[in-house]
């Protein structure tokens, strides 16, 4: 895909991942729309956007876990442009702790916003990508949606649904034109992640610019599935791995919250 003037829509682009992908794409010249529930901080990074090479950007306030919302979010790009090029599934919230200590309303949250809230972006914006017979939705899943990470037990559950849902879906599309893309992160810097959440587990960090880049690369060539190199390899081992990856992980997660 040309990336010069296409309409790239990204939810969850107020920071982090979301806003370093955001600008990845204005520095490539793509028009943009971008949501969030943070409306000043959306408009801080739309700035940047515009000044990185975007010649337009709009943003919205969006809460993807809100049905309204995300289709109100999603025919507002429309108008704006009358297409819809690539839609960057990226909102997500985390939490870290043991099962039996996580609140009734974390729970639903993180079904809600790194599950739900994909299929309600992705609802609105099918008719339209099916009615053209383009487009390419890139759904930003997480190591954890083959690896299950101890101690974010609800958090990796969303995202082995995510992954399910977004291999089906691609399955269903497959001849319409449409491309279905996962991109799995892994433990990533300079974003607001963790913050509240514990500390971060993981041998290697990786710059949210990389994560960016690489869901950048996924919307010009699609592919199933996008990885750095070493996670591509874990993803290989995870058959080998079984549940003594769970224990070693579990521990190190567990001796990590006692600190």
């Amino acid at each position: 895909m040309r990336l010069k003037g296409a309409v790239v829509v990204i939810t969850g682009a107020s920071s982090g991942i979301g806003e370093a992908t955001a600008m990845a794409f204005a520095r490539r010249g793509a028009r943009l729309e971008l949501g969030a529930r943070r409306l000043e901080k959306l408009n801080a990074v739309a700035r940047k956007c515009r000044q990185a090479g975007s010649p337009d950007v709009n943003v919205r306030l969006l809460d993807v876990g809100q049905r309204a919302s995300t289709r109100a979010f999603i025919a507002a790009a429309l108008r704006d442009h009358e297409r819809l090029d690539v839609l960057v599934n990226n909102a997500g919230t985390g939490w870290v702790g043991p099962l039996h200590q996580m609140p009734e309303d974390r729970i639903d949250e993180l079904i809600t916003t790194n599950f739900k809230g994909v299929i309600n972006a992705t609802q609105a914006a099918l008719p339209w990508m099916l009615e053209r017979r383009r487009g390419v939705i890139i759904n930003v899943a997480s190591v954890a949606g083959f690896r299950p990470s101890p101690y974010s037990a609800v958090y990796s559950a969303t995202k082995h649904a995510l992954v399910g849902f977004s291999h089906a879906l691609r399955g269903e599309l497959s001849g319409t034109g449409i491309k279905v893309c996962v991109v799995y992160p892994g433990v990533t810097s300079g974003t607001e992640f963790f913050k509240g959440k514990g500390p971060p587990i993981g041998v290697v960090q990786y710059p949210a610019s990389w994560v960016a880049n690489l869901i950048v690369r996924t919307a010009r060539f699609p592919r199933r599935d996008a990885m750095v190199a070493p996670l591509r390899l874990l993803h290989l081992a995870e058959p080998v791995l079984g549940g003594l990856g769970d224990h070693l992980i579990g521990e190190a997660r567990r001796r990590a919250l006692l600190d």
